[in-house]
């Protein structure tokens, strides 16, 4: 071989490996984005989001309505009518 082919083939096989290490860099890089990405979504719209899920409208107008009516549902003398009355709604 020609002193020339085999400087040819170096630089060939090199600038083969330094892409290849380039294009795993970047791939490092873009997944650490994409999770800084995710965290950031999370911080920021987190508190839009319920965690425990949406409720219905008839459920919170219903909730509301009695939460607005005056006077408690039920008046007990002691605990032996607070437990009675508990036991008999199981």
């Amino acid at each position: 071989m020609l002193v020339a082919e085999v400087i040819i083939r170096k630089y060939n096989s090199s600038t083969t490996m330094g892409t290849q290490m380039l294009i795993k860099k970047l791939h490092r890089e873009m997944g650490a984005l994409r999770d800084d990405v995710r965290t950031m979504k999370r911080f920021l719209l987190s508190p839009l989001r319920d965690v425990e899920g949406e409720y219905r409208e008839s459920f919170v107008k219903k909730m509301l309505a009695r939460s607005q009516r005056r006077g408690p549902a039920h008046r007990f003398t002691g605990r032996e009518a607070f437990l009675r009355h508990v036991r008999s709604k199981i």
